[in-house]
């Protein structure tokens, strides 16, 4: 590895990225040394980085500004890389390395965030019984993913206090049907179905061919969308290291999609085979990060209107990852916006300032449309703290 790539070495005290700065085209593994990244955005947070670590991977592989200031704290040894360059890595444990630690990455800035928009610290640890979560999907028409609930509730906790009811509950719910099969390990899935839920993780990576796919959990007693992933995102679900319950997720699709469905067994075959896979792979995962930092950073203003400018940002860079359609329509509820952000505003008051934003318009279906997204994020870029 060594060999492949640039050895630098940085002096003590050096600002190696600063905060809100473009990205380079470049990031750097530790090899020898300690830096700290300063995020002031999340109560001045500090994250303490060493040997074998990675930093500047995020904002360099999705060309967004450095969401934190990074010096090293003692001289250092790095080997550079460049973006360019990930999708000729041959060497899966490298691949594995940078998938590993985007995984902590993304868990870390998720607790934070859901340490955030949680009222009862106790929630973190605590989920609501399995039958009240599938009421809580059931009420908010997500029929397939209240009886994925059941039916993994009937198999694993026989023993559930609840388990008449569960049983009662999945009587009266009808699953919607499951996915047909186009070619291999592409399959056509219906509106509506529950890829796994909270209580049955998955083995598979999910890759959207065509259609969305909603990534939700419940808090509070509400179900929150962790966020709506289109064609080209690679969706893999992973046990948490973190005891944190909100860290389980449901899948759900939101519109009719095609879904390319693999055994996490193989996926160091796909690697091996396909270069582009790399780079979505890790390119998506970068995106996810990026996306819950903005949340967080929408969670820290106090203006309605910037809050929702910040959030509507998030969706959109996520959106335009893989493909840049000039219209954007957006599949998040004025529910999931209050829900996502932890507010008690009414429903009018949300759509009178969302109306106001510039560039945005609501359709007849309640969904929030962007005109030209390019213009929106010209107009809207200061807002981002």
């Amino acid at each position: 590895m060594e060999q492949q790539y640039n050895k630098i070495t940085i002096k003590k005290s050096t600002i190696i990225f600063k905060y809100k700065e473009p990205a380079k085209d470049y990031f750097y593994i530790i090899i020898k040394g300690k830096v700290t990244a300063y995020n002031v955005f999340y109560q001045n947070y500090d994250i303490h980085y060493k040997e074998g670590d990675i930093i500047g991977l995020i904002s360099s592989i999705i060309n967004e500004p450095y969401y934190s200031t990074i010096e090293s704290t003692e001289d250092i040894e790095v080997l550079k890389i460049y973006v360019q360059d990930l999708s000729k890595i041959d060497n899966y444990n490298l691949i594995n390395k940078i998938s590993n630690y985007l995984s902590s990455i993304f868990e870390t800035w998720l607790s934070k965030y859901y340490s955030s928009i949680t009222k009862n610290k106790v929630n973190l640890y605590n989920k609501e019984d399995i039958f009240t979560m599938a009421n809580i999907y059931r009420d908010n028409g997500f029929i397939d993913a209240s009886y994925k609930i059941c039916n993994g509730c009937i198999k694993l906790f026989k023993n559930d206090i609840h388990i008449n009811e569960v049983k009662k509950l999945i009587i009266n719910t009808r699953p919607i049907e499951k996915p047909k099969r186009i070619e291999e390990n592409v399959y056509s899935v219906k509106k509506g179905y529950c890829l796994y839920s909270e209580i049955e993780p998955s083995s598979y990576i999910y890759i959207i061919r065509t259609g969305k796919v909603g990534i939700y959990s419940i808090i509070d007693s509400k179900p929150v969308v962790r966020s709506i992933y289109s064609s080209n995102y690679i969706i893999n679900y992973y046990k948490p290291v973190l005891d944190y319950k909100p860290l389980l997720t449901t899948a759900i699709a939101v519109e009719d999609s095609v879904i390319e469905i693999i055994e996490k067994d193989f996926i160091e075959n796909i690697i091996n085979r396909d270069n582009k896979f790399i780079n979505n792979y890790i390119k998506a995962a970068a995106a996810k990060i990026n996306n819950t930092i903005l949340k967080i950073k929408a969670l820290s203003v106090k203006e309605l209107n910037v809050k929702l400018i910040i959030l509507i940002y998030s969706f959109i860079k996520m959106e335009t990852l893989f493909e840049k359609n000039k219209n954007i329509r957006l599949y998040y509820s004025i529910n999931d916006i209050k829900n996502i952000l932890n507010i008690d505003s009414p429903n009018n008051k949300i759509f009178q300032t969302l109306e106001e934003i510039k560039h945005i318009r609501i359709d007849k279906s309640e969904n929030i449309t962007i005109n030209n997204y390019e213009n929106f994020l010209r107009e809207y870029e200061n807002y981002i703290v």
